[in-house]
């Protein structure tokens, strides 16, 4: 039966009378809601105390400036938030659903929210029912209902009876069908309750966990230092007010309050890097787990090589029967059958209207446990039986001489070897035509997919990473070892293992094995999950790419399920990242911008905890010695937010680490964000400034009995230092004098640059004088700030060294048998 479906005038009849294919999504969060949201951070309720604790000793001008902190971060925090909003939304249209419509009589793909009210749908394996309709042709088919009903168990559907109706968000299991389509978008049974599938759900992730963790520790670790000041004040019987001004103040100093922002730009930035570079992730939690993963199953068609099919080469034994039965087993899915339907057409055989002339009475769909496809169709009467698929495989379906058959299979090899993907066809029109026997071979069909550019250098980047490279195919042997050999490999028989041996073998002897094996050949998914169970059971972090419906539970199984961009929806919803581009060199840039996010992350937090904490040695110090407080609330925040943000933020926008790079995935595993040696920098540096400025402090006040000369040098120190340390942040692992990228972070340059200038106004400006009680300094005393900035370099150095040291006599050599 010829198949119209709806024309032009047609669907636009019926859009202008049902309106669009899409659900009502949940409304996003108001701008009110999002700016509430930011009180709930642990630091902002201290800064929020701090203010009105200022207020209560009429401390007007440090209120205003509390104030003034709180609502900044609110700001930042506000507009991070909202853009990252805006960022979902814009995700969420990428991620649009296809769907194949037949109209004026021809297959056409569009987007799910273009189809109308009756339109003909063409569903296969693996595709979410893209609006409620009636079954008007079915072969097989099975739908899993489980989002309207919650039955796991999948549902023979028929256009014959009553179990014809099939609807919106459910899955295509098995089969083929042809929907008819009745309602649409909240017209659906899905849209009746209002669900919406787009949603993305984003989750806290183990970082975001840790980073709350770590806040809420550190605000009670304030809590009890102002409490044991404030107790010390009481016992020497110090005026209360006093000492409660004492902890307002210890309180602002050790507030990091630059850091929530600076960790929440480091992450919209690492997300927005990879989005350009083709890969959409959906949530934070793949952006970590990329940045350790340890190795990479791909598939090798469409990601390691363009997926842009020609047909090469034919043998056919018949041609007429042979374009005949590639034609009818043929539902152009895929690129692969796209490929094979145009290389008919130039060959004069019009497929469009042979396919239709037969009306298909039976199929058993492609799938790749069985690796083939079967049609069965008729015309006048009489019927046919046609399969395409592995041809080695369904060689032993036919009756053929043993010579013909040997001579088959040494040409399959043979073109294997050539790189080509290769396909037979067989058919049969007498007997039982559901038999698999005494087929009639029609010949061979060879494929060429050339390797995608830039693949080959990518891989060596991989290795260069630590991370291993796993060939996980569904294609025949020789086609996989070909590519591998392109790439680069070196591949020998203990570096393959074919899907039947795969299928036998135990897990405890896949697991002496795996090591070793480079590719897997002629893989069913079933046998991909048994992969990733063995490497995780090793200790790897995996990383497995799929496209198909049987992929799913692979890919959830998997630390990254990677799905390709015309994979399945329910690949692409077990899916952690998303290759928009279907190109592997899209996961070793998502797999380095993890690992930068990360290491940026934990400078971020070494930075800004050293500044916070040696103002607290000062400040502490100085209260327990009996002294004026070294350092005004408006001085402290001064540094805080005017010196120190800028450049707080901006230490995260590192874009460069060859070293970090090329670090082993499980020792980058391992590591936290406050690890032994960079709580051995924080406590150092903090000691160092702190005693130092401390030191500074005394003196100049003896010397001088000027408390704003002293307050003013100190004030000078604080903000100076950190501001030249800075550098030898840029990398935790590698030498200062070492680094080839000192100068390549421009915005650093700029914002050391710019909190150097401002802490200038401050202390030169007259009108800035008198609001921050600063005086302008002589010369000499920047020597003994420089002094002090040099010091606090040596021991960041110093403990690069002794680490590096210390892992250079543990490091293991990391094996990579790729």
């Amino acid at each position: 039966m010829i198949r119209q479906g709806l024309n032009e005038n047609q669907v636009l009849e019926s859009r202008q009378k049902f309106g669009e294919n899409i659900l009502p999504t949940k409304e996003n969060n108001s701008w009110f809601i999002i700016l509430l949201s930011q009180f709930k951070s642990p630091l902002i309720y201290i800064l929020v105390a701090t203010a009105i604790i200022s207020l209560i000793l009429k401390e007007y001008i440090n209120a205003g400036l509390m104030a003034l902190v709180v609502t900044f971060n609110l700001l930042m925090g506000f507009f991070q938030e909202y853009n990252a909003q805006k960022t979902l939304i814009a995700l969420r249209n990428l991620l649009k659903p296809e769907a194949i419509v037949i109209r004026n009589g021809i297959n056409k793909k569009i987007e799910a929210k273009d189809i109308v009210v009756g339109d003909l749908v063409v569903l296969g394996p693996g595709d979410k029912i893209p609006a409620d309709g009636e079954l008007i042709e079915d072969v097989n088919f099975l739908v899993k209902e489980a989002i309207l009903t919650g039955e796991e168990e999948a549902v023979l559907k028929s256009s014959i009876g009553k179990n014809n109706l099939v609807f919106m968000g459910t899955v295509v299991i098995y089969g083929r069908g042809i929907m008819k389509v009745t309602k649409i978008g909240i017209q659906t049974e899905i849209g009746k309750i209002g669900q919406s599938l787009a949603e993305i759900k984003e989750e806290k992730t183990p970082l975001q966990i840790k980073l709350e963790k770590f806040a809420t520790r550190l605000v009670y670790l304030i809590i009890v230092i102002c409490s044991i000041i404030f107790l010390v004040g009481i016992l020497r019987h110090q005026n209360i007010l006093q000492m409660l001004k004492m902890s307002v103040i210890l309180a602002v100093a050790a507030i990091p309050e630059g850091l929530p922002v600076a960790i929440m730009v480091i992450l919209s930035l690492g997300m927005k890097k990879v989005l350009k570079r083709k890969g959409l992730v959906k949530k934070l939690l793949a952006m970590e787990t990329l940045g350790v993963t340890s190795v990479i199953c791909t598939d090798k068609t469409g990601t390691l090589t363009e997926g842009v099919m020609k047909v090469v080469k034919t043998d056919f034994m018949d041609q007429e029967k042979a374009l005949l039965g590639l034609t009818l087993a043929n539902n152009q899915r895929s690129n692969l059958e796209t490929a094979i339907w145009d290389y008919i057409r130039k060959k004069h055989f019009n497929p469009q209207d042979i396919f239709n002339s037969m009306a298909r009475t039976f199929e058993e769909p492609f799938d790749n446990e069985k690796k083939y496809m079967l049609s069965i169709n008729q015309i006048n009467g009489n019927e046919t039986a046609s399969i395409i698929g592995a041809p080695e495989i369904i060689l032993q379906m036919c009756d053929i001489e043993p010579d013909k058959k040997q001579d088959i299979l040494e040409k399959i090899s043979h073109w294997a070897e050539e790189g080509l993907k290769v396909l037979g066809v067989i058919s049969k029109n007498q007997g039982d035509l559901k038999d698999k026997n005494n087929f009639t071979w029609l010949g061979l069909i060879g494929i060429q997919d050339p390797i995608r550019k830039g693949v080959k250098e990518a891989i060596n980047v991989a290795r260069e990473a630590g991370i291993k490279i796993k060939i996980v195919t569904g294609d025949y042997r020789k086609t996989a070892e070909k590519v591998a050999r392109s790439l680069g490999f070196n591949i020998a028989e203990k570096n393959i293992m074919e899907g039947n041996t795969l299928e036998i073998i135990s897990e405890d002897e896949l697991k002496e094995k795996i090591d070793d094996i480079i590719i897997f050949s002629r893989v069913t998914p079933r046998q991909k999950l048994k992969i990733v169970k063995v490497l995780q059971e090793k200790g790897e972090v995996v990383a497995m790419t799929g496209d198909g419906i049987n992929d799913a539970t692979a890919l959830k199984k998997a630390d990254i399920g990677i799905a390709v961009n015309n994979a399945t929806d329910v690949a692409k919803e077990a899916a952690d990242l998303i290759l928009l581009n279907n190109n592997f060199k899209t996961i070793i840039a998502a797999c380095k911008e993890g690992r930068l996010i990360f290491s940026n992350i934990k400078k971020v937090v070494a930075y800004v905890l050293s500044n916070s904490f040696a103002e607290i040695v000062l400040i502490f110090g100085a209260i327990l010695m009996g002294l004026p407080t070294p350092l005004t609330i408006i001085q402290i925040l001064w540094a805080h937010l005017i010196c120190d943000g800028p450049p707080d933020i901006v230490l995260g926008f590192e874009t460069r680490n060859k070293a970090l790079h090329e670090e082993d995935p499980k020792t980058l595993r391992k590591e936290e964000i406050l690890d032994k040696p960079i709580i051995a920098l924080i406590i150092l540096i903090s000691l160092t400034v702190g005693l130092s400025s401390l030191f500074i402090f005394t003196h100049f006040l003896k010397q001088t009995d000027q408390i704003n000369l002293a307050r003013t040098i100190t004030f000078a120190t604080v903000a100076t230092v950190d501001l030249i340390y800075i550098f030898a942040f840029k990398d935790l692992k590698n030498s200062l004098f070492r680094t080839k990228n000192l100068f390549d972070n421009k915005r650093l340059i700029w914002a050391v640059i710019y909190g150097l200038l401002l802490l200038l106004i401050a202390i030169y400006v007259p009108a800035l004088n008198k609001i921050l009680e600063t005086v302008p300094l002589k010369p000499f005393y920047w020597l003994i700030v420089i002094g002090v900035a040099l010091i606090t370099v040596f021991w960041v150095e110093l403990i690069k060294y002794i680490r590096n040291g210390r892992n250079s006599n543990n490091q293991m050599p990391v094996e990579n048998n790729n």
